[in-house]
């Protein structure tokens, strides 16, 4: 992953639910704000194909961002337990290719200043086959 490092930003963090959309593009701007981030990436992001991915897989992602809004830092840090190797490779190249289409994230200029540097945490949990109540 290009040597990229993450960390926490204020504490934010978000969940990307399995109904996001399944057209992902790159976001348009400009970002003002943390949500506005938050959505763009949730936009960017498409599930891997649920016939090769198993129910319930949750990952934890640290991002961070350079002013422009190009992508500084980004890492796995968590990834559930007993996931195949064929799994945690689909889902870091689901997380690659997000990342590809969202960099650079056309952010304000006030809101490069205020993340510049700053990681974000993203928690991801596929739901899509899991029985809904």
């Amino acid at each position: 992953m290009r040597g990229w490092y993450l960390g926490l930003l204020l504490g934010v963090a978000t969940t990307l639910p399995a109904s996001v959309r399944a057209d992902p593009g790159a976001p348009q701007g400009p970002l003002n704000t943390l949500l506005d981030i938050r959505q763009a990436l949730r936009g960017c992001w498409q599930w891997p194909p649920a016939s090769e991915a198993r129910s319930g897989v949750e990952l934890t992602v640290r991002i961070s961002f350079k002013r422009t809004g190009e992508i500084f830092g980004a890492r796995i840090t968590y990834m559930s337990r007993d996931v195949s190797d064929e799994e945690r490779a689909l889902y870091h190249g689901a997380l690659l290719a997000a990342l590809g289409r969202c960099s650079p994230l056309p952010v304000s200029a006030s809101l490069g200043e205020a993340i510049a540097g700053r990681p974000f945490t993203f928690h991801i949990h596929d739901t899509r086959q899991q029985r809904k109540a």
